[in-house]
């Protein structure tokens, strides 16, 4: 059974080049996509997903409060952030807020390898070797 993926992305050709990866992976299945996390929580509210892959910069409620909410309301769905910036100060607030993993976004190849260390129940950030 494929894991099931959502995408938080405020950047519309990030947003497309990101479920366009996640899509040809056979493991995956991406259920959505949304540029906002008041979009996201609208459908995490009915419907089932595994991991929410999220930015952390966003309009409105930005992506580490999201992931903070994601985490207290709903335990089970992990959060792998993806980010412009790449600094200790970053994923550490991330970590904090409970994600599961941090990537920066000139690490698109690692995606999928990020994505199955968190389902996994490890913890991803880029500096683990393989």
């Amino acid at each position: 059974m494929s894991a099931r993926i959502y995408v938080v992305e405020d950047h519309p050709v990030m947003r497309e080049a990101t479920v366009s990866l996640l899509e040809r992976q056979p493991t995956l299945s991406v259920v959505g996509a949304a540029e906002t996390a008041e979009d996201a929580l609208a459908f995490l509210e009915t419907d089932r997903v595994d991991l929410v892959l999220v930015d952390t910069r966003l309009p409105g409620i930005d992506g580490i409060e999201f992931v903070r909410r994601v985490t207290e309301r709903w335990p089970t769905v992990k959060c792998l952030m993806l980010s412009g910036h790449g600094g200790q100060s970053y994923i550490d607030r991330a970590l904090d807020a409970g994600a599961r993993g941090y990537l920066t976004k000139g690490t698109a190849e690692e995606i999928p390898t990020a994505i199955e260390r968190v389902l996994e129940g490890g913890i991803y950030d880029g500096t683990a070797d393989d």
